[in-house]
C-alpha cells in the first residue's frame, strides 16, 4: 500500500473513530441477530426466547479459546461463526445465559469456577 494511502487511512480512522465504532456495533448486532435466527431463536435447553439473554454456545466447549483467537469484540468473530453455520457446522447452539452457565459448570469448562 502506498504511503499516501496509509497516511490517509490513518487520518480517516482518527477523524471518524465514533462513526467507525457505530458501524461496527451495528454490523455485529446484525450478524448476531442472523445467528440467533439460524440457530432457532430460542434456548435449546429450556426454550427461553428473549434475544437479550441468548448466547451462542460451542457444543463441545472451546469457546473461550476461539474468542481469544478472534478477539471477542471484533465483528469478525460473529461473521466467522455465521459463515461456519451457513456451511452446515453443527458445532454451535443457542443457550440462554442461565443454561449456558449451568452447562459450563457441569462440564467444568471454566477453570475459575470451583465445582462443589
Amino acid at each position: 500500500m502506498p504511503s499516501n494511502t496509509k497516511k490517509y487511512t490513518k487520518e480517516y480512522k482518527v477523524k471518524n473513530r465514533e462513526k467507525i465504532r457505530e458501524w461496527q456495533r451495528h454490523h455485529r448486532w446484525k450478524c448476531r441477530q442472523e445467528l440467533i435466527q439460524l440457530l432457532g431463536g430460542k434456548c435449546v435447553s429450556c426454550g427461553f426466547s428473549d434475544w437479550r439473554a441468548l448466547q451462542i454456545d460451542h457444543i463441545n466447549g472451546g469457546g473461550n479459546a476461539e474468542k481469544r483467537k478472534f478477539n471477542y469484540w471484533n465483528e469478525q468473530y460473529y461473521r466467522i461463526i455465521l459463515r461456519q453455520i451457513k456451511l452446515g457446522s453443527k458445532d454451535y447452539q443457542l443457550l440462554c445465559a442461565n443454561c449456558n452457565w449451568i452447562k459450563r459448570y457441569e462440564n467444568n469448562e471454566n477453570a475459575n469456577i470451583e465445582k462443589r
